[in-house]
Order: structure tokens, then C-alpha cells, then sequence
């Protein structure tokens, strides 16, 4: 009896025959805690703060940025943005970050509402906008949306415990927005075409780089 049982085969062999699993390395430094995390966070938005302000102001502030029509707008665009990143990175009850639907919302309705600002306070301009004048906006959104957007990257670097892709997008696009209010301060054009495009494009590259940047580094 006990020879036949020996001649059963080991139905597992083929398990057996595999190499073991590599090893996971352990993190080269200490997790930061959330008090710490908060502080990184608040220091880059401070910093990224100072760097489109900085950048705007060495492009030459434009002649009417002091008028109610200019200044109020800006403001209320500055804040939106500030109270957006705040919903996107408070932690929620039992230290739960926001709800996915909510990030989903804000990553929709910031390009969307801008869009209809655009639509609102800008006119189709005849004779249309140089091209040259169009690039040129494009090259300073883009300088000035490097440093925010580096920041952003570097501090909410495994962060996120659910929707990476979707927590990225959303706070790309309210840097983005921070940076539109950067450009507008220097940049007087209200073609719709530059506006919606030219301005716009930090709030688009934002909302794809963060994108890409929560999927491929931000899930803690």
C-alpha cells in the first residue's frame, strides 16, 4: 500500500521547480509622517506661489492690472485655485483623503469653467492675433509652469491611496490655474483664441502630466 501511494505524482511539482520570488529592497529612508508630508506640501505651494509671481513680474506687469475689471477676476481665480488644492490634498474624517468623485469633479470642472470664463469675457479679435504673439505666450506658460509642476511631482510622490491617475489630473489642473492667473497678470490679450488656448494650456499640460505622474509614482 505504501509503495502505490509513493507512486502517485506530486500534482505541485512544477511549484516546486520555480525560483524563488525576488526580494522587495526596503525603502532607502523612513516614511514622512503627516504632519511632515503637510508641511512639504504647504512649502511648495508657497514656493510655486512666489516662482509665478516672481516670473510674472519679470515679463512686465501689464498697465490695467489695478482695475477692478483686471484685479478682480485674477483674485477670484487665485483663491478658487488655493481652495481647490485644499479640497484635493485635507485629509477628510479618520484621516481619509478626499472621494474620488469629488477629485473627478475638480479635475472636469476646472478646464470647463475656464473655458466658459473664456467664452464670457473674451472677444473673437479682428484682424486675428500674430502668431508670433501666440507662441509667445505659449513659451512663458510653459516657464512658468515647470517649477510648479516639478513641485507638485517631487512632494506628492506616493501619496495617493486610491485613483492616482485621477488625484494627479485634479491637482495639475489647479496648478495650472495658478499659473493662468501668473500669465493674465503680464499678458493683456482677450482674443478668445489666445485666451482659451495660449492661457490655457498650463491647465491642460497640468491636467496630463499629473495624470501620468499619479500613475506612475503616486500611489503610496
Amino acid at each position: 500500500m505504501l509503495r502505490e501511494i509513493e507512486d502517485i505524482p506530486d500534482p505541485v511539482a512544477h511549484l516546486a521547480a520555480r525560483p524563488p520570488p525576488a526580494l522587495a529592497e526596503a525603502p532607502a529612508g523612513p516614511s514622512l509622517t503627516r504632519p511632515a508630508r503637510e508641511r512639504l506640501a504647504l512649502g511648495a505651494i508657497l514656493a510655486g506661489l512666489a516662482w509665478i509671481l516672481l516670473f510674472s513680474w519679470s515679463e512686465g506687469l501689464r498697465d490695467d492690472l489695478g482695475s477692478p475689471r483686471v484685479a478682480v477676476p485674477l483674485a477670484v481665480v487665485a483663491v478658487l485655485s488655493g481652495l481647490g488644492l485644499l479640497l484635493a490634498l485635507r485629509p477628510r474624517a479618520r484621516g481619509l483623503p478626499a472621494g474620488v468623485r469629488a477629485i473627478q469633479a475638480l479635475a472636469v470642472a476646472v478646464p470647463i469653467g475656464f473655458l466658459a470664463a473664456a467664452v464670457v469675457r473674451s472677444r473673437v479679435a479682428d484682424p486675428p492675433v500674430p502668431l508670433a504673439l501666440h507662441l509667445q505666450c505659449i513659451a512663458s506658460a510653459l516657464c512658468t509652469a515647470l517649477v510648479p509642476f516639478a513641485l507638485a511631482a517631487f512632494v506628492l510622490r506616493r501619496s495617493f491611496l486610491s485613483a492616482p491617475a485621477w488625484r494627479g489630473a485634479a491637482i495639475g489642473t489647479l496648478c495650472g490655474l495658478g499659473v493662468v492667473v501668473g500669465l493674465e497678470a503680464h499678458c493683456a490679450l482677450d482674443d478668445l483664441l489666445h485666451v482659451a488656448f495660449a492661457h490655457g494650456l498650463p491647465i491642460t499640460a497640468g491636467a496630463l502630466l499629473g495624470a501620468a505622474a499619479g500613475a506612475l509614482r503616486g500611489r503610496a
